[in-house]
């Protein structure tokens, strides 16, 4: 069995996300998050140690959370049976409300994936 090495659990989504880099916008989906991240997948992932600036709404919300991030890990190539394509983002900065927002998702979420586990 692997080691995990996260710092806090993640629950797995399929969320609309938009990111901005460079002055560009891009569109893509936010395979999961947890306190301190998330994971995008995207067919362009950006260089490493590259800064975003992420816009994401999660469900039951109504505001759009602004959130700076990093680029922190990169899956350039989706293989059979791997991780797909994309990127990972640490949260850099964020207001406290959004910080408290996204646990409480993170919480409520890992919850219902733990009771479908069969260990």
């Amino acid at each position: 069995m692997t080691e995990e090495r996260r710092a806090s659990p993640r629950a797995t989504t399929k969320i609309e996300i938009v990111f901005k880099e460079s002055g560009a916008f891009y569109k893509a989906y936010m395979l999961n998050v947890s306190r301190g991240g998330l994971f995008i997948k995207t067919d362009s992932p950006l260089a490493l140690e590259t800064s975003v600036l992420l816009l994401l709404k999660i469900p039951s919300e109504t505001e759009t959370m602004e959130i700076e991030g990093r680029v922190v890990w990169v899956n350039p190539k989706s293989r059979k049976n791997s991780f797909p394509k994309g990127m990972g983002i640490q949260f850099v900065q964020m207001k406290s409300e959004d910080e408290e927002k996204i646990k409480s998702f993170v919480e409520e979420h890992f919850k219902e994936i733990e009771n479908y586990s069969i260990m």
